[in-house]
């Protein structure tokens, strides 16, 4: 059995300042927010926002002792999963059960969670519901306002990208556990001395990157943090504008993981990698 995937939900994002965060969102990006709550049993704060038709959630742990709690104290402000909507729970449920994938967080007709170390590290949540407020699903939803009327000119994910140790193994697994993925471009990363498989799930990319060596970014970033979530590439109009835009905030630039790209150091940008291009990998 295969899971079946409808579309990429959200990206989330880990943070120790649960205010600070979402006003930096704001005031950088043009984010807007559209739900925000408390999670009891996850002890956790969460925003969700929306930047283009991009969504990113923000969680923030009230303690240690959770497993976001963990993650934060063992990671720091930094990207922890992605979700993706599917359109039967229980049948995802088998699909990675067939596969030996361990689900760690499950609300039956809600969400579940699974094991990264299953997954190449990557941290899955999956979930069969439209979010509470989701604009992006009204009728009269337009993107434009951050395409024309942002200064970073903003058109969209050109991809998420996981930093895995071994490129064919993982390629291997997302295409055969998704139906329909397949594989949209394959080559060099010699920027980041890595190498790069881009994988369409449903409406959106999921890059991954392996490093060459143990000497490159990418080599570096498993060692620190293991496979995981690595960045996000946002597509802009022009780059020199949104370069100029990003700087005006104060934020320091350097290059991105392939040429034409660059990236918001990540010390900057509340320990994640966001980088931008004008047109898509291929």
């Amino acid at each position: 059995m295969d899971l079946t995937v409808n579309k990429l939900v959200h990206i989330n994002q880990v943070v120790d300042d649960f205010e600070g965060a979402a006003a930096f969102y704001t005031d950088v990006f043009g984010a807007r927010e559209y739900w925000r709550g408390y999670d009891e049993d996850q002890r956790r704060n969460a925003s969700l926002f929306v930047i283009g038709d991009l969504c990113i959630e923000l969680f923030a742990p009230v303690d240690a002792d959770s497993l976001l709690g963990a993650s934060l104290a063992r990671f720091g402000n930094s990207w922890h999963s992605f979700e993706w909507q599917v359109p039967d729970l229980e049948q995802a449920h088998a699909a990675l059960d067939e596969r030996g994938v361990r689900v760690t967080t499950y609300r039956p007709g809600e969400f579940l969670m699974v094991h990264p170390g299953d997954c190449h590290g990557m941290l899955l949540e999956l979930c069969p519901l439209e979010m509470v407020g989701d604009p992006r699903i009204e009728p009269d939803w337009s993107a434009e306002p951050w395409r024309t009327g942002h200064p970073l000119g903003v058109t969209g994910l050109h991809h998420l990208s996981v930093a895995v140790r071994d490129l064919p193994a993982a390629t291997a697994w997302l295409t055969g556990l998704v139906a329909g993925a397949e594989i949209v471009h394959s080559g060099p990363r010699d920027e980041v001395d890595a190498d790069a498989t881009g994988v369409r799930v449903a409406d959106h990319v999921v890059e991954l990157v392996s490093p060459r060596s143990a000497e490159g970014p990418v080599a570096g970033y498993i060692q620190r943090f293991g496979q995981r979530l690595r960045s996000i590439e946002i597509g802009v109009l022009d780059l020199d504008r949104a370069r100029e835009h990003l700087e005006g905030k104060g934020l320091r630039i350097t290059d991105g993981s392939r040429a034409g790209a660059f990236a918001i150091i990540e010390d900057d940008n509340w320990g994640v990698r966001w980088e931008f291009a004008q047109t898509p990998a291929g």
